[in-house]
């Protein structure tokens, strides 16, 4: 079964602060010119997207730079709904949620549910929990190849977070979306970016395999 976790991109679409919105501009029309199409313009970190190591790391790897074999991978996603607003997601509070039996190790995707991808728009969108330095360095260590959230961002300011997983490039997935039809289960997540030539991240059309 395919289980959709992408947010689509819209004019109505959720930006974080500082970016444009989205526009999708009709260019074309089958009545007058024999075809339907639109331009396109939005940011790179738009909607669901992906992060590359040079969104924060000087000198790092490109969106398209990077192996076809880090947008894949074995995932396994947790619930961490119930937290508070801004409350920080410690390695202790992310291994009780873990489903038993997951041993997790290279190659990895790890799916947090926040619940915040239902606030997308609001002032609330923005108060979602991080996790914390300590969670970041052991799922480095491990060697997973990327952490998604249902929210805008892993961290808040001064994004430690995003340095601590890109550095060692672990990819990061944001504004994910439907995790609640993933949790508890098994699969491979798939998140192939836009091959954008230089690009600090792409928009990607995230899929579950479950």
């Amino acid at each position: 079964m395919y289980v959709d976790l992408t947010m689509a991109v819209g004019p109505g679409t959720a930006v974080f602060p500082g970016y444009p919105r989205p526009a999708v501009l009709q260019w074309s029309k089958i009545d007058v010119h024999g075809y339907y199409s639109n331009v396109l313009f939005f940011p790179e970190h738009v909607a669901t997207h992906v992060d590359s190591p040079a969104h924060f790391v000087p000198g790092a790897k490109t969106v398209d730079q990077l192996d076809l074999s880090k947008f894949f991978g074995r995932f396994v996603a947790v619930d961490l709904s119930h937290l508070p607003p801004r409350a920080s997601i410690g390695l202790k509070q992310f291994e009780e949620a873990l489903p038993r039996g997951v041993e997790l190790g290279p190659g990895w995707v790890v799916l947090i549910r926040t619940g915040y991808d239902a606030y997308a728009g609001t002032d609330k969108w923005l108060e979602h929990p991080d996790l914390s330095p300590e969670l970041a360095e052991h799922l480095a260590k491990l060697g997973v190849n990327a952490v998604g959230v249902d929210a805008p961002s892993p961290d808040h300011a001064p994004f430690e977070i995003h340095k601590i997983l890109l550095s060692r490039e672990v990819l990061i997935y944001e504004n994910l979306t439907n995790l609640a039809a993933v949790v508890g289960r098994s699969g491979q997540f798939i998140g192939l970016p836009v091959k954008v030539a230089g690009g600090s991240g792409a928009p990607v059309r995230a899929v579950a395999l479950v």
